[in-house]
């Protein structure tokens, strides 16, 4: 073969071998978390998704997993310090038209473990025990059953995350329901 003849094939060569570049969508959104330890229960918080971002393949066999992270920040309330949230979060997909769910895998950093304080013990002797359980990294379980895809926009509701802390698991619950989220495709 001749290189004319090679330089008209190689565009059709090259859009056969690769892959469809992955799609990156940003999001927002609005959830509620409660969380239950061993000694006292903690504020609930409600969470803005301030940065949330997933990668979805195209086409290919890996066109189900999905990739995502964001920051999370609580609701303004009486503390003095506004607590953050990162996160990392890989997912399986499904595409059934418009209606594509999703569950996965969820682990972030968290600065939501706080308590509440009640007088059944002296809390110099609760703080010791309660810093020994609770740590800032946290691991969960999300599914996203409700979510579904119009064109570039998603459209999320009622996703349900049920965690521990990773310090010493089960130690503590995390259970955070996601109110709704919107995001659209980059």
């Amino acid at each position: 073969m001749n290189a004319r003849r090679l330089s008209l094939l190689a565009p059709l060569l090259l859009a056969t071998t690769t892959e469809a570049a992955p799609r990156h969508e940003v999001s927002a959104g609005l959830s509620t978390m409660f969380q239950m330890g061993t000694f006292r229960p903690s504020p609930n918080f409600m969470l803005v998704e301030v940065a949330g971002l997933r990668t979805v393949a195209e086409e290919g066999p890996l066109s189900a997993l999905q990739f995502g992270g964001g920051l999370r920040v609580g609701w303004p309330s009486a503390q003095q310090q506004l607590p953050l949230e990162g996160f990392l979060r890989v997912q399986l997909g499904a595409k059934l038209g418009f209606w594509q769910p999703a569950g996965g895998l969820e682990l972030g950093l968290t600065g939501f473990n706080q308590r509440l304080y009640t007088p059944v013990l002296p809390d110099n002797q609760l703080e010791p025990l309660e810093d020994e359980t609770l740590g800032p990294a946290y691991g969960s379980f999300t599914m996203s059953p409700a979510r579904f895809q119009v064109g570039r926009f998603q459209l999320s509701a009622l996703q349900l995350h049920l965690g521990t802390g990773l310090k010493t698991p089960g130690s503590s619950v995390r259970v955070q329901l996601g109110l709704v989220s919107i995001g659209g495709w980059l």
